[in-house]
């Protein structure tokens, strides 16, 4: 197939000039609403979206798009980033542009990787010189053959491409000069830019090509919130009351803060209502943005915990639903099981792919998602996760728990958002009961300024500390006993899935007349779910067991916790399930040591050393203290973590930033670690189960094209991970691998998934067997 000038095409249906001319302006325009000091970087971008796709336009490429011809001659990436790099180099040094960033050098790297991921820029200069031949090659194709009207799309923009193929040699020895220079460097401005215009490409990049139209921004009202509080006419006595002060205090220092301030806090106790509190507070800073610097920013709204989301979005979506707001283009949802589904508020349904590309790049006004996502979005070198980069910009970023990330990333995260806070203009509010010490209190604003007023009002329960080492089976007599002791409700909260099955086992045997609850992530997701509801609907006596799942945001009230020796801040966490809106008589929550057979206590298993020991010599002489008491108590914990936690971790991946060694970054910033290796199974239990897995298999076994299959399973995929289970896996065994996950069919299932306690490891199984 031949191609006049005219016709030299990007995509099977889509002309080559009108893509790069597409991405451009769509490139420029992203950075012209970005509110930044730096007016070069709508110029650079628009330039790397003009040349991103330079090299297609060879024979070879045209050859594989039409024919399917494959050949190394058709990658277009590393010529086309060579011309960008000509470009944008031409550009400074013929508008005598001072900077002192290698702005040439790094849109190289974002044009030559485009389609794949970042990579280090020690390897680049390494490997410079791979892929020379087939760049000479192309050049003498595209000197060969008649594309004078593409070239004259060229010079409409200033760019000469015969005197850029003319001279490619000399660019060729300057650009690998240059890539020496960006090698030698140690700047974090570096990796910040780089990400940035990378993030900006590919977006661009991926929404012409697959024609996805970018919903026009909505304002939606600041007093969302206000208005919805008044039409539930919530009770303003008791602990209402309290949570109505917080209210007032945080919204109220909206009339007082400047936009110059970018850090902000808010402490309050577990229960006090923060989700809205905070809502609120972003919705008013957002148009008290508007209004004085002219943008609109993006709220979101991070947490640490999948298992914790779809409690603040029914929150959030209720709140907006009450004021007519109803469509994925003001709030989604983005995660790793999200739902692929998009309507905007003119009632239209996106097809699926267009919907995936708009969610994994944020585009709405209010966005719920997990720290996960949020951090390896600013902290990777993945096509993926950086594709929404861009519009963390002008953002307002919540982080609710910020107390969740792990102290070594402690330094990271303060070098990382302060910078890009500033760079990017994002204002950050974190949110938790005690600051972890991330950052010093001098540089964030705090909007609840009296924390000891609210931490007075709520004192709800007594902690007890017994710190001698017990075994599992003392235990489980001392627990059969006090549960005929008492009439109240009861929490068993234990480190390890084998502990808490061991003790729910003991218990249905010695308590068969009790009402029991067994949680973990040891059994299904959506049966956690219906135990949970179960526990907050049932009026009868509860005896609940389970492990530091609890947690996680878990809406669960009791009367009595007894929970295994843990971290300062996990304790706290827990006790948030104990008397938690202070209806009933002041709860307890006990402090205990379980220890093995050898002595080892449980908790080493799962927390670090250096937060055991911490917590255990804050605790150690006391035996009793109350709720408001102990709260002091955690910022003491935090501080002394801070000066005792290694810094390593940190300083190496700034290092590595900094340098642009970044090959490796998503795997030595680690944060969800894992003690031992998991792999996702899926569980065929039931008869809903086995028609979801059918349609899976029927998916995967057809003749259609990846892109097709990926297509059909977004739509059972919620569905889907209904039945998946994380198991160890060493203990998967001999379970068949298929289509990509393990699967455990109905007879296995009845053999290896007990109703109660959920997945039975291989030495357990006999038990099971009748």
């Amino acid at each position: 197939m031949s191609h006049s000038t005219e016709k030299i095409y990007s995509h099977p249906d889509k002309l080559l000039t009108t893509h790069l001319f597409n991405v451009a302006t769509n490139s420029r325009k992203i950075f012209e609403d970005i509110d930044t000091d730096d007016d070069f970087l709508p110029i650079i971008s628009f330039f790397v979206g003009l040349t991103h796709d330079f090299a297609k336009c060879t024979s070879f490429f045209q050859n594989h798009l039409f024919n399917n011809t494959r050949s190394p001659k058709a990658h277009h990436s590393f010529l086309s980033a060579i011309l960008t790099y000509y470009v944008i180099k031409s550009h400074i040094e013929e508008n005598s542009i001072e900077t002192d960033t290698n702005y040439p050098v790094l849109a190289y790297l974002v044009v030559k990787n485009h389609h794949g991921n970042l990579k280090n820029v020690f390897d680049e200069h390494k490997n410079f010189k791979e892929n020379m031949d087939v760049v000479d090659v192309q050049v003498n194709d595209i000197l060969g053959r008649n594309l004078a009207s593409f070239n004259e799309f060229y010079l409409q923009h200033g760019i000469d491409i015969n005197r850029f193929l003319a001279n490619i040699d000399s660019i060729k020895q300057d650009l690998k000069k240059d890539l020496f220079k960006l090698k030698m460097e140690d700047k974090l401005e570096n990796y910040t830019n780089l990400i940035l215009l990378f993030s900006v490409l590919i977006d661009s990049d991926k929404l012409d090509a697959s024609y996805t139209d970018v919903c026009e921004r909505i304002q939606v009202e600041g007093d969302i919130v206000d208005k919805y509080k008044d039409e539930q006419h919530f009770s303003n006595e008791g602990i209402n009351n309290v949570r109505q002060r917080a209210y007032d205090e945080v919204n109220n220092q909206i009339e007082h803060i400047t936009l110059n301030d970018k850090l902000y806090s808010i402490s309050l106790p577990t229960g006090l209502g923060k989700t809205m509190t905070a809502l609120s507070f972003a919705m008013k800073l957002r148009n008290k943005i508007l209004n004085e610097r002219g943008v609109l920013p993006r709220v979101i709204y991070s947490l640490p915990f999948l298992s914790i989301i779809d409690q603040n979005e029914e929150v959030i979506k209720e709140i907006l639903r009450s004021n007519d707001y109803n469509s994925q283009d003001v709030f989604i949802k983005h995660n790793s099981t999200s739902e692929i589904y998009y309507k905007t508020r003119e009632d239209e349904e996106l097809e699926i792919d267009n919907a995936e590309l708009l969610i994994e790049s944020w585009y709405s006004e209010i966005i719920i998602t997990t720290f996960y996502q949020v951090l390896y979005t600013i902290i990777s070198n993945k096509n993926r996760s950086l594709k929404k980069l861009h519009n963390l910009n002008n953002s307002i970023l919540i982080f609710d728990e910020v107390q969740s990330i792990p102290p070594k990333y402690w330094k990271l995260i303060n070098v990382l958002l302060k910078n890009m806070a500033k760079k990017y203009n994002i204002w950050i509010i974190f949110m938790t009961a005690t600051q972890p010490a991330i950052f010093d209190k001098s540089v964030m604003l705090p909007l609840i300024e009296d924390t000891d007023y609210y931490f007075n009002k709520f004192d709800r329960v007594n902690y007890v500390f017994n710190l001698e080492k017990q075994s599992i089976d003392d235990f489980k007599e001392f627990i059969v006993e006090e549960t005929f002791a008492d009439e109240k409700d009861i929490m068993i909260v234990v480190n390890t899935i084998q502990n808490s099955i061991d003790i729910f086992k003991y218990l249905s045997e010695y308590l068969p007349e009790h009402e029991l609850y067994y949680l973990s992530t040891n059994i299904l997701p959506f049966e956690r779910k219906q135990r949970i509801s179960s526990i907050k609907n049932t009026q009868n006596r509860k005896i609940i067991v389970t492990t530091q799942l609890i947690e996680a945001g878990v809406d669960i009230d009791v009367d009595i916790i007894y929970r295994d020796f843990a971290p300062i801040d996990n304790i706290i966490q827990t006790a948030g399930r104990c008397n938690r809106n202070q209806l009933k008589d002041k709860g307890t929550v006990n402090i205990i040591k379980l220890v093995n057979e050898k002595g080892v206590e449980f908790n080493s298993y799962i927390y670090d050393t250096i937060s055991r020991e911490t917590t255990h010599q804050l605790i150690k002489d006391i035996d009793s203290i109350t709720e408001k008491e102990f709260i002091h108590t955690l910022g003491k914990y935090y501080e002394q973590l801070n000066e005792k936690i290694s810094k390593e971790k940190s300083n190496d991946i700034l290092d590595q930033i900094s340098k642009l060694e970044i090959t490796n970054i998503t795997h030595d910033f680690n944060l969800i670690e894992q003690q031992i290796e998991k792999e996702d199974v899926f569980i065929d239990m039931n008869k809903e189960s086995h028609e979801i897995w059918t349609k899976y298999e029927e998916i995967n076994t057809s003749n259609k094209k990846r892109y097709y299959k990926k297509r059909e399973f977004e739509k059972i995929k919620s569905e889907f991970r209904k039945y998946i289970l994380s198991i160890d896996i060493q203990k998967i065994r001999t379970l068949p691998l298929k289509y990509g996950i393990f699967y455990m069919d109905k007879q296995d299932a009845e053999r290896k998934y007990d109703k109660q306690l959920g997945f039975i490891s291989l030495e357990d199984e006999e038990a099971f067997i009748i």
